[in-house]
């Protein structure tokens, strides 16, 4: 799907976390990167779906809005359950946005 078709689907709710990750696999060359995502560390083995989904955002310009809305259900289930302490990469992103993440490494490059 086209980067123009995602975003429409995104701004309409009809996008699952699966499709984030397809999109990102058609777009990019991945590379496992440890990251920062405000207070929480994820080592280069940890939450590599969390990595792409970041990494995209910041590419491609993305709200952090619309950053959320990439994780699909997961950002659902952080919504539907607030004082949760799963998801955290989610939950950090809420708080400091995208400009709270940090790679040590260059995980995507575009195809």
């Amino acid at each position: 799907m086209p980067m123009p078709a995602f975003l429409a689907a995104l701004e309409r709710g009809e996008i699952r976390f699966a499709d984030t990750l397809s999109l990102i696999d058609d777009l990019y060359h991945y590379q496992p990167s440890a990251f920062d995502n405000g207070q929480v560390h994820n080592s280069a083995e940890q939450n590599q779906g969390s990595c792409k989904v970041l990494a995209m955002a910041i590419d491609q310009g993305l709200s952090d809005q619309q950053a959320l809305q990439c994780f699909a259900e997961h950002y659902q289930s952080v919504l539907d359950n607030p004082d949760g302490s799963d998801h955290a990469n989610i939950r950090a992103l809420m708080i400091t946005g995208l400009a709270g993440v940090r790679f040590a490494s260059t995980p995507l490059v575009r195809r």
